[in-house]
């Protein structure tokens, strides 16, 4: 991959197998390099089905979904990629080249790039298991302290305090990641999907969201989901057909 921002384009243009290992997909690769960009995007989707903690898969069909003009559904896969691989420098690009794209910045604005980098270094399910191992540590250890003599309980003190500390570190990191990035995301794979203010054609429209911007889903109603979109703030219904759930 050629790593500049000068030829994102480029950048785009051929899937990458540098996220987490997968295993070879020679077929939706010979469909990609002879241009059968969309049918290339139908094979990538039925082997991150079948391989859905593939952060590589996911990478490869956004990849495929971006260069047959499907920037929603790009948007989404680059999405799932980062959420399995964040650290991955690849994944982190072309997310945010396909925000730009909709119209979104990948990093908040007006926070540091390498803030934002170390906050979303880790992810959900890595921070969890941290949270919960340090939590046990210190459950451990202050139970034997408390099982044990004076002199036992001043040398297992500092350690107990350590895991007690990044128990608490730890827990936070991952709410503060749950705030930031919520779980009961989508991304809008319609051209542009109307955000009404009730569940139905039948209610005004506030306006358009377009194709690519993320959404918090907040409820359900028949086919319509109530959303709050992440740049503008905004809260409506959109059809659930327009919305494709991480």
């Amino acid at each position: 991959m050629i790593p500049s921002l000068t030829v994102a384009a480029a950048l785009l243009a051929a899937p990458a197998f540098a996220a987490t290992a997968a295993a070879p997909s020679p077929e939706a690769r010979s469909l990609y390099d002879a241009g059968r960009y969309a049918d290339a995007a139908a094979a990538y989707e039925k082997l991150a089905a079948a391989a859905p903690r593939s952060a590589s898969l996911q990478y490869d069909l956004g990849a495929a979904e971006f260069k047959a003009g499907h920037l929603g559904r790009a948007t989404a896969s680059f999405e799932r990629a980062f959420a399995l691989n964040p650290r991955d420098s690849d994944v982190r690009f072309n997310l945010a080249f396909a925000l730009r794209r909709a119209g979104e910045d990948f990093v908040p604005p007006g926070t540091p790039p390498a803030l934002f980098w170390i906050f979303t270094a880790l992810s959900e399910r890595e921070l969890a298991g941290l949270h919960w191992l340090a939590a046990w540590s210190a459950l451990l250890l202050a139970g034997a302290a408390l099982l044990s003599g004076a002199a036992r309980r001043r040398t297992l003190a500092p350690w107990t305090a350590a895991a007690g500390g990044a128990w608490l570190v730890f827990g936070l990191w991952w709410a503060g990641l749950r705030a930031a990035l919520p779980p009961d995301r989508g991304v809008v794979v319609a051209p542009a999907a109307e955000l009404r203010h009730g569940p139905g054609p039948n209610f005004g429209v506030a306006f358009t969201v377009p194709e690519g911007r993320r959404v918090r889903v907040l409820g359900a109603s028949g086919a319509w989901l109530e959303v709050g979109v992440l740049k503008e703030g905004a809260r409506g219904w959109i059809e659930a057909d327009a919305i494709e759930r991480l």
